[in-house]
């Protein structure tokens, strides 16, 4: 499992996360849900699984501005592509 803070040390150049991906055709995607927007959260898995061909798995949380659970962050990360913090 690959982590990555989304806090960037201060640097004049840009810094990309590392990742071995091609593409997202077959790949597992955990769509962590904040349980905000349905509307909006439906279409971002709608275009990852019809547009670019990913396996999404839709985990919603209980209370959108707590911390995901334990459980929760750990399902997550047996996918390997999460897509966490979709805003409103």
């Amino acid at each position: 499992m690959e982590i990555m803070i989304p806090v960037w040390q201060e640097s004049t150049e840009t810094q990309l996360a590392a990742s071995d991906l091609q593409g997202l055709k077959g790949v597992s995607v955990a769509l962590v849900d904040d349980n905000y927007d349905a509307e909006f959260t439906d279409e971002v898995a709608n275009v990852l699984e019809q547009t670019y061909g990913a396996l999404v798995k839709r985990l919603v949380k209980p209370w959108g501005s707590a911390p995901s659970p334990k459980t929760l962050i750990e399902e997550a990360a047996q996918c390997r592509v999460a897509v966490v913090g979709i805003a409103l």
